[in-house]
């Protein structure tokens, strides 16, 4: 069965939103060589605009959520390429403004007819690009959507939309993973490295 697709009503329905206060800060991986604030309009992210019509940036509430997020993609997955890790940046943002986030999670998803295949199914991911359209049109202006990281449920991620560029600042970069709570984060999971 497919996840449900946004419905007609959305713009009457009432969304519960978590608000991230000044301050908040927000962890997030991403490719070397590129900038450590990107809002991606290509099409494969979860939560991209469907018709590349606004760029989304993806992080976590902790360090966790986003090594989650990047690492753990593959199911079951136990050891990670060394190159992977290489080629990855990490860094640390910070709210300037309030970010206003559409809760799709827990009697979030109810408010506005979604269930949680919305954040957790598969490929292809017509269907959250499809949520993540109707979302960004609302008159309320989110600036992006909060979802259960679907390797780690524990930890919310944040779809953040374009319109909020302003609001978020880089606080700290790593361009070397080879750090202690980064050792602790693959013990955490129990993955390890692959042979060189």
């Amino acid at each position: 069965m497919s996840p449900p697709l946004p419905p007609r009503d959305l713009d009457r329905r009432r969304p519960l939103s978590l608000t991230l206060p000044v301050g908040a800060q927000l962890s997030r991986f991403y490719p070397k060589g590129r900038s450590a604030i990107h809002f991606d309009r290509n099409a494969p992210g979860r939560f991209n605009a469907p018709d590349a019509a606004f760029g989304v940036l993806y992080a976590a509430q902790s360090a966790a959520g986003a090594f989650a997020q990047t690492f753990l993609r593959g199911a079951g997955r136990r050891l990670i390429p060394p190159d992977l890790i290489a080629a990855k940046g990490f860094v640390t943002l910070s709210a300037a403004a309030p970010l206003r986030l559409v809760q799709l999670f827990g009697p979030g998803l109810t408010r506005v007819g979604a269930t949680a295949e919305v954040a957790h199914g598969g490929l292809p991911y017509d269907c959250p690009q499809q949520w993540s359209g109707a979302i960004h049109a609302l008159k309320e202006n989110f600036d992006g959507i909060a979802y259960y990281a679907r390797h780690d449920d524990n930890e919310i991620c944040c779809a953040l939309f374009d319109r909020g560029a302003g609001k978020i600042s880089e606080r700290n970069r790593e361009t070397n993973l080879e750090r202690d709570w980064f050792y602790a984060l693959l013990e955490r999971y129990d993955v390890g490295l692959t042979p060189d």
